[in-house]
């Protein structure tokens, strides 16, 4: 790179030849204001722990340095990954430069946390009217659970439920001995179901189960399974009402899956959010105003540690609002497109 400090005409060439295997460019000055940028960046200062930027986690990179690398290497519109996101700093920066991103990690604490970051720059730029995009959360590998299936199950579904029942402290019942390949076990007077170990207990399940356990004589019933299909208590509402039978949807602890794990875990229910609209008409208008009414909720307490769940459960009882995080509206939402908050 040659740089002359003096004056230099715009008719001059800008590239040169010394011969047909190589060209060298010659850069001006006052064509190219500031400082060039060289391949020591000590320039950017480094995230400390009551910084405006953290987030609390250990291996956070600052915006400034995301920013540079994104810039230098990218245009607006183009596409950026980051398969180690950890507290969601590139995706942050991505989509403040106006490029789409792509975010993967295998921690569910990153993944967390770069949802929440993601959602408060979503509320910031909605704020100062700057567009904003939505963004898709997608599980697409249960590695853990796989790997434990394999080891310490011998990929066997009867294993598997065998070791959750046994943790739940119920009675596993042998299929012969039950009216429905549905019915898995007994604790004290319900029944219990549990779901295959790799999958997402639906709307369509729970209405077969619902109905193989009234046909038993069953009043209630413990529905075990990793993953619950969305809005699933409406689904369990209306079975109650129905077929006059209680289903109570059961988070399987992922602590079972530890290694010489002896004493049982808690076992929770699925949390629980009911709601209503209320409608009032405007004074002199046509329109009607819409308030949404939180008629029940209870958070999830999957992830509280055991030493801090029985203060958690009480407090979750008395003031269950205090554990929303947030909430959102899609007034265009449609069950095949995602989800888009306002």
């Amino acid at each position: 790179m040659f740089c002359n400090p003096y004056k230099i005409y715009s008719s001059s060439p800008k590239w040169f030849t010394f011969d047909r295997n190589y060209t060298q460019f010659r850069y001006y000055l006052d064509d190219n204001p500031g400082v060039v940028v060289s391949d020591l960046w000590d320039d950017i200062s480094l995230i400390t722990s009551s910084g405006i930027e953290s987030e609390g986690y250990s291996t956070q990179k600052p915006m400034a340095l995301i920013d540079r690398i994104i810039k230098a290497s990218s245009n607006e519109g183009d596409l950026v990954a980051d398969f180690f996101c950890g507290s969601g700093t590139t995706g942050a920066v991505a989509e403040r430069l106006n490029r789409r991103w792509i975010m993967a990690d295998l921690g569910r604490f990153a993944i967390h946390t770069s949802r929440k970051r993601l959602i408060e720059l979503q509320r910031k730029l909605h704020e100062d009217k700057k567009p904003y995009r939505a963004f898709d959360v997608y599980n697409l590998g249960r590695y853990e659970r796989q790997w434990w299936q394999k080891e310490s199950l011998k990929n066997a579904d009867e294993e598997h439920r065998r070791v959750v029942l046994e943790f739940f402290r119920a009675e596993v019942l042998s299929p012969g001995a039950v009216p429905s390949p549905l019915i898995h076990g007994r604790k004290g007077p319900a029944l219990c179901h549990v779901d295959g170990i790799d999958s997402i207990f639906t709307r369509i399940e729970a209405k077969e189960v619902a109905k193989a356990f009234a046909q038993a004589g069953a009043k209630e019933c413990y529905c075990l399974a990793r993953e619950f299909e969305m809005d699933l208590n409406l689904t369990t509402a209306a079975l109650e009402k129905e077929l006059g039978i209680k289903l109570k949807l059961i988070q399987i602890p992922r602590e079972i899956m530890e290694k010489n794990r002896k004493s049982s875990p808690p076992f929770l229910e699925m949390a629980i959010l009911e709601a209503k609209p209320v409608y009032r008409k405007l004074q002199g208008e046509k329109s009607r105003r819409v308030d949404i009414k939180l008629t029940k909720f209870m958070p999830s307490l999957a992830e509280v540690p055991s030493k801090e769940l029985e203060a958690i459960k009480e407090r979750a009882i008395k003031s269950g609002m205090d554990f929303i995080d947030f909430w959102a509206i899609d007034f265009d939402w449609h069950p095949e497109k995602p989800f888009n908050h306002h």
